[in-house]
């Protein structure tokens, strides 16, 4: 099934603006059930009423008030099912909006919660909600009077709930704090993402961060608990998952394109990691 992908609206507010929080509901702007899609840029959705199903690179997630659902760039999501009460925030930004004003190319990647190999759900108190809720209608109330410093203020509410969340994440999921400030492995999640297509090698990735394969595994390992070949196997798993699911190429297109030697490889490998074959997955998730 086509994948439909959503670029950011750069002009929305008739001047560039990198961020943005739009309101959804199934009686005012609707979320659209019955494609899957994904976004070139990273978001949050609070659910602040009703139910839901949202299928998350082929996870299915039932949803209800309170949940926080992160939306990484490049994930492939859809809604399944929405309740008439069905209603949230959503929060999304491209990295530029964060990255230039921080100076830091790594921003994204020092949260837990936009890490692939991560849960894509946080479910909150009333207390958490109602919070961040208040700050998605503080965002919106600007977004709809901007001023000369607004992209200022609008910054400092983002960067307020992203610390504030993953602080609730990591708590929730008893992670590692330490992510947050190793840059190692910070480098080693940016450049997984940009390589994990043409590379999936140990060495290879110790040879673009310019760190010994001994620096990288530490790192890695103190701050998931994994090492960074397991790290490596999940994020190619996934990958692979996302080809055979939504896209039309055949298993000998989806190994040469992800650097299989061969087929048998291949498929020897996606079995291990899973129980099924290739085509045997396909054929059961198939719609």
């Amino acid at each position: 099934m086509e994948v439909k992908k959503h670029g950011f609206d750069r002009k929305k507010y008739n001047r560039e603006l990198l961020m943005d929080c739009v309101f959804f509901s199934e009686t005012g702007r609707k979320v659209i059930t019955g494609y899957p899609f994904c976004y070139d840029f990273h978001g949050i959705f609070i659910q602040n009423s009703g139910q839901a199903k949202i299928s998350i690179d082929n996870e299915s997630l039932s949803l209800d008030r309170g949940c926080f659902i992160f939306l990484r760039a490049n994930q492939v999501r859809e809604w399944v099912a929405l309740t008439p009460d069905f209603s949230g925030y959503l929060l999304i930004f491209e990295n530029e909006f964060t990255e230039t004003f921080f100076n830091d190319d790594l921003f994204v990647h020092r949260f837990q919660f936009f890490q692939v190999s991560q849960p894509a759900v946080l479910r909150c108190s009333e207390g958490f909600l109602s919070e961040h809720v208040e700050s998605c209608r503080r965002i919106g109330r600007e977004l709809d009077n901007l001023q000369d410093d607004s992209h200022h203020y609008l910054r400092s509410l983002l960067y307020n709930m992203l610390i504030s969340i993953n602080r609730k994440y990591i708590k929730s999921y008893n992670l590692s704090s330490e992510l947050y400030q190793d840059n190692i492995s910070l480098r080693f999640r940016k450049s997984l993402e940009e390589n994990i297509r043409n590379t999936q090698r140990v060495e290879d990735y110790s040879n673009l961060l310019k760190v010994s394969r001994s620096q990288l595994n530490k790192a890695i390992n103190k701050t998931s608990g994994k090492s960074t070949s397991v790290i490596i196997r999940e994020r190619l798993l996934t990958e692979i998952k996302r080809d055979l699911l939504y896209s039309d190429k055949n298993i000998s297109e989806i190994a040469y394109e992800l650097g299989f030697s061969d087929n048998s490889n291949f498929v020897r490998f996606f079995k291990k990691q899973t129980g099924l074959t290739p085509n045997d997955f396909r054929s059961i998730n198939a719609k």
